[in-house]
């Protein structure tokens, strides 16, 4: 495990052990939502990477995926990604991390997941355009 300062918070991270997660649940319905998720996040900028990379995410492989089409061709997503590891130092409720267009917070969720380790969740939020040449209007339906 790896300790890692993120502004006021100290986490301990086994980035390992969280790069073997994978994603569990997908609300039915999403699956055009979840590939145009993967298609968005192919082009990830420099700083995104190095904050995914930080803390051993898999910005491809979230724990919890909801995703809403919102106007424009554009689709809100939201969710979590499950971290193998301990919150040290800082509020729960007052990490909010903005990085390009997401905006990621420490999430108190019962998680998905059957771990027996220690983890906690990262929610994230992000409005990403619609790359799919399936119709989003499909989706608002």
């Amino acid at each position: 495990m790896g300790e890692v300062r993120i502004e006021d918070w100290v986490l301990t991270i086994d980035k390992e052990k969280t790069k073997a997660l994978y994603m569990t649940q997908m609300q039915e319905g999403d699956h055009f939502a979840y590939q145009n998720f993967l298609k968005a996040n192919e082009r990830l900028d420099e700083e995104l990477l190095h904050f995914s990379n930080k803390l051993g995410l898999n910005l491809q492989q979230p724990t919890l995926l909801n995703a809403f089409p919102i106007e424009g061709q554009q689709m809100m997503y939201s969710g979590y990604y499950t971290v193998c590891g301990e919150i040290l130092e800082g509020e729960i409720d007052a990490w909010d991390v903005i990085v390009g267009e997401h905006c990621f917070s420490l999430v108190e969720e019962e998680s998905v997941l059957t771990l027996t380790e220690p983890h906690f969740q990262i929610g994230f939020e992000v409005v990403l355009q619609w790359l799919l040449p399936q119709s989003l209007e499909l989706m608002k339906k």
